[in-house]
Parts: structure tokens; C-alpha cells; sequence
């Protein structure tokens, strides 16, 4: 059996499969990934019923957070700004500038450290943490 297609009929059919084959495909960026913090210490998961947790922490210019340790490993991604990161690694401070589209891992209880923005703008990050239910996302230091 032999069909003719009209010409509108032929360039429908044509529209539509070019329609289906440009579908978008997803984008998948690998923004960070570490085992280690940025003193070199290697993180340890916690004991007990796992939770992830996710925020958004907007540091105004001049806007520190505190001495502290983590309980839990804790991926730090700057979305905008710098974020400087002063940790105590074996009895020294050590200093590194994080900037935007950058990342770091925290989550060793041997590694102190705080956050604070030294910079003219916000510094914006997405904070990840891999904890257990009821634990703590960071323990203050005196």
C-alpha cells in the first residue's frame, strides 16, 4: 500500500519530529567535592539515623561567626563574595579567602575555626550538612 502525504500534511509530520528531538538534555556541574578539610584532616560521619541538612547564610560585610567545630562533615559552597576561613590546625592559625563558585569541607573536631567577611558586599554560601538526627551543626569553642 503506498500513502501520499499533501504538502502540509509532510511538513507537519516533519515539524513534529524535529519538535521531539529537540528536547534539552539536563546539565549536571559538579560544583565540589573533598574528603579532606581545608587543614587536611579527613572527615568522620557520625553514628546514628542520618540527616542532611541545607542553608542558605547571608554574612554581611564584617559579620563573623564564631570560634566552633562541627560533629558532622559540612561542604561549604560561596555563591557571592569572599569568605575568608581561619582555622587552628596543630596549634596555627591558618587563613585561606574562599571565593565565589568555590568550595571547602569542614568536620573535624581537631580543626577549630571561624568565618568572618571581610569584604565591601554580602558574602552568600550554601551550606551542607551530612549530621544525624539530633545532633548539633557546630559546637561553639570559648
Amino acid at each position: 500500500m503506498l500513502f501520499r502525504f499533501s504538502g502540509l500534511a509532510a511538513s507537519l509530520l516533519l515539524l513534529s519530529a524535529g519538535a521531539v528531538q529537540a528536547t534539552p538534555k539536563p546539565v549536571m556541574q559538579e560544583l565540589f567535592s573533598s574528603s579532606r578539610t581545608l587543614g587536611g584532616r579527613v572527615v568522620a560521619y557520625p553514628a546514628g539515623t542520618p540527616e542532611m541538612r541545607i542553608y542558605r547564610i547571608t554574612l554581611p560585610s564584617g559579620a563573623k561567626i564564631p570560634l566552633h567545630t562541627h560533629p558532622s562533615p559540612v561542604v561549604v559552597l560561596v555563591e557571592k563574595g569572599a569568605l575568608t576561613n581561619v582555622r587552628v590546625v596543630d596549634g596555627v592559625e591558618e587563613t585561606s579567602v574562599v571565593k565565589a563558585g568555590d568550595g571547602f569541607l569542614e568536620g573535624h573536631p581537631g580543626e577549630p575555626h571561624y568565618v568572618v567577611n571581610q569584604g565591601d558586599e554580602p558574602v552568600v554560601s550554601l551550606v551542607t550538612f551530612a549530621s544525624v538526627e539530633g545532633m548539633p551543626n557546630m559546637i561553639r569553642m570559648e
